[in-house]
């Protein structure tokens, strides 16, 4: 797609109500009316607007991602359909996405209706878990600070693992709207985190890190594998951690999957199958480099990273998606 030379993609000037310093919140999603059958011409033409907007701010953003990995000598060629580090584009291509799978705008404004009271239950639970904790991100402890942070970092993604399934009541419109919503909140939570650990360990590197003990260092693991935004990071994490891991000071497993991670973030591929997506209603590795998809080779590099046979991997999982 071409770009005007210098110019930065903007959001659509009637998204601006919605956007508080420089975060999208998409409020009753009456944003999307425009989506559905019945809607004005106005409310049309506004909707028309999101998706050049988002292809136009995640291309840019894959731009400057490339830029910051050839930085640390990573040549690389990024997906286009993803945001990084313009936090904006990504909530609102998120937010917009909302859409997909609903037929008419009254069975989708009635499902975010529905589901509001669910996610705000959630969201004040898990607010209190950390507040119960008794220490503050402001503490000059790393250990409270992690701490303070994992919370939201785990609380979000127990959702997305079958726990929603149990909801009694929720019908199938609402269930997808209280994900979508639990979704966007980890993807927030996600982006804060990572500026907060790309600050940590350029601040103290991961030898430092590992020195600390207690539960610094897998806890910090933890934040910079889910800092998907910022792959040039999960890069230099996982060059610091490569001589700890050799010298067994660090995990095997845990480095597998970050290797995982970042090879599908820079080359598009996997070697140890830890990242999974949906198929065929099941979740299964995607992106297999060569021989990944024979399970016996599969197998084999598991095994040398201490990681369970694919299949066993599988059970730890919900069985649908």
């Amino acid at each position: 797609m071409a770009l005007l030379l210098g110019a930065a993609a903007q959001p659509p000037q009637f998204l601006a109500p919605l956007i508080t310093k420089g975060s999208f919140a998409p409020g009753d999603y009456s944003f999307a009316r425009g989506a559905f059958s019945g809607a004005t011409p106005e409310q049309v033409a506004n909707w028309g607007q999101i998706k050049p907007y988002y292809r136009a701010c995640s291309h840019e953003a894959a731009l400057a991602e490339d830029a910051s990995l050839k930085q640390i000598g990573v040549n690389a060629k990024v997906p286009e359909n993803r945001a990084y580090q313009d936090h904006l584009c990504e909530q609102i291509g998120w937010a917009a996405s909302a859409t997909q799978g609903f037929t008419s705008w009254d069975s989708f404004h009635s499902a975010f209706a529905k589901s509001l009271p669910y996610y705000q239950t959630y969201a004040a639970g898990l607010s209190a878990s950390a507040a119960a904790i008794s220490v503050s991100r402001n503490s000059d402890s790393l250990t409270d600070q992690i701490l303070v942070r994992i919370i939201p970092d785990q609380g979000w993604r127990v959702p997305m693992m079958g726990s929603l399934d149990a909801l009694s009541g929720v019908d199938a419109d609402t269930h997808k709207a209280l994900l979508h919503r639990i979704v966007a909140a980890m993807i927030d939570t996600d982006w804060d985190n990572s500026h907060w650990a790309r600050g940590v360990v350029t601040a103290h590197g991961w030898a430092a890190l590992t020195k600390m003990g207690g539960k610094v260092p897998r806890l910090m693991w933890l934040m910079v594998q889910h800092a998907d935004a910022d792959p040039a990071l999960q890069v230099l994490t996982l060059r610091q951690i490569e001589p700890l891991m050799r010298a067994g000071k660090f995990s095997r497993a845990d480095y597998a999957l970050m290797f995982d991670r970042v090879g599908l973030a820079t080359i598009g591929t996997q070697h140890y199958g830890s990242q999974l997506s949906c198929k065929n209603g099941h979740f299964a590795p995607h992106s297999m480099d060569a021989g990944g998809s024979d399970s016996k080779v599969l197998d084999a590099r598991r095994a040398t990273m201490n990681l369970p046979s694919e299949a066993k991997y599988l059970t730890y999982v919900p069985d649908h998606c």
